[in-house]
């Protein structure tokens, strides 16, 4: 879990659901073949110094961070390309911004390596006032295959609510 500090508070970043399969999965229960999963999924507000946040503003730019682990004994044997996309869709049924966005992030497999993360830098006025949630998907392309080809690993991660809304200015100290 990410903190930040904000005065004497400390936000945590907020928690979210994930799951995570690859072509070891059918060979449950056994593990140590290939296993996933996705560490974080972090809203970070970059005028705030990029700390987390579940709060933002419409005119305000925005950066999501997706994190990502892999472990076991076919690590080493993993080639390819990673495509990281986000999507966002409002749940109060009011927010009219949905669907993916940004542009799908590709991310090329190293390997042996075990740790993955990806920013997605989302503008201003791209989101307008609503609750919303957040979804991000990973897939993966094989070594020399086209990026429209995909393998049996694949992760999902579902963010908190978050809120775009404008604010009005505090005033005075903070608590």
């Amino acid at each position: 879990m990410t903190t930040a500090r904000e005065g004497n508070h400390l936000v945590a970043s907020p928690p979210f659901q994930t799951s995570f399969q690859t072509f070891a999965t059918d060979f449950l229960p056994t593990t140590g073949i290939l296993d996933a999963k996705i560490t974080g999924l972090t809203v970070q507000d970059p005028t705030e110094n990029n700390e987390p946040t579940l709060l933002l503003e419409p005119d305000d730019p925005f950066l999501v961070q997706v994190d990502w682990q892999l472990s076991g004994a076919a690590l080493c044997s993993l080639g390819g390309t990673w495509q990281v996309s986000l999507y966002i869709d409002d749940i109060d049924g009011i927010g009219p911004t949905k669907g993916q966005l940004g542009s799908t992030i590709t991310v090329p497999v190293v390997g042996c390596q075990t740790n993955y993360s990806v920013t997605f830098n989302i503008p201003a006025n791209s989101v307008q006032d609503g609750v919303y949630q957040l979804v991000v998907t990973i897939n993966h392309s094989p070594q020399g295959g086209p990026l429209t080809s995909l393998t049996e690993n694949v992760g999902f991660a579902q963010s908190a609510p978050i809120k775009v809304t404008t604010t009005v200015a505090e005033t005075g100290s903070p608590d």
